[in-house]
């Protein structure tokens, strides 16, 4: 999950390209776990106007959580994420063509209540979910 962002144009992330995802230094646990996982998905939350869908999928390039403190990443309060997984996005799709949580529930009935307020964290989905998930966002 991230948050929404006032500027999504202005994220680093590019489709076919490689870029970290981030994460408090407080979320090393989720960072380690994440980079045990064959390939994601990319939820942006509602907050600051987010969509409330799916806009990504990629794989995961990096064995370990590395220190990425030379990034300055930080949210619009201040806080850090000097951790950080490197990544591929092998599908981008802009806001509109987002997987919106209805449609996820949809698909995934198992996920409903999954996706609630959150800080931002990783939810475990099976390799159907993410086959499902996937091929609708293609389409997008």
């Amino acid at each position: 999950m991230v948050y929404g962002s006032r500027n999504p144009e202005g994220r680093p992330w590019r489709e076919g390209e490689a870029s970290y995802l981030h994460f408090a230094e407080e979320q090393r646990t989720l960072c380690n776990r994440f980079t045990e996982a064959t390939g994601f998905l990319v939820y942006e939350t509602g907050r600051n106007e987010g969509t409330k869908s799916i806009l990504g999928r990629g794989t995961i390039l990096s064995l370990d959580c590395e220190d990425r403190t030379q990034d300055q990443i930080q949210d619009d309060t201040g806080k850090r994420y000097p951790l950080g997984v490197k990544v591929e996005f092998d599908k981008l799709v802009t806001l509109d063509k987002g997987l919106k949580l209805e449609k996820i529930y949809e698909l995934c009935p198992r996920l409903v209540n999954h996706f609630g307020p959150s800080m931002g964290g990783l939810i475990g989905i099976t390799m159907e979910e993410f086959k499902a998930l996937s091929a609708v966002l293609d389409k997008g």
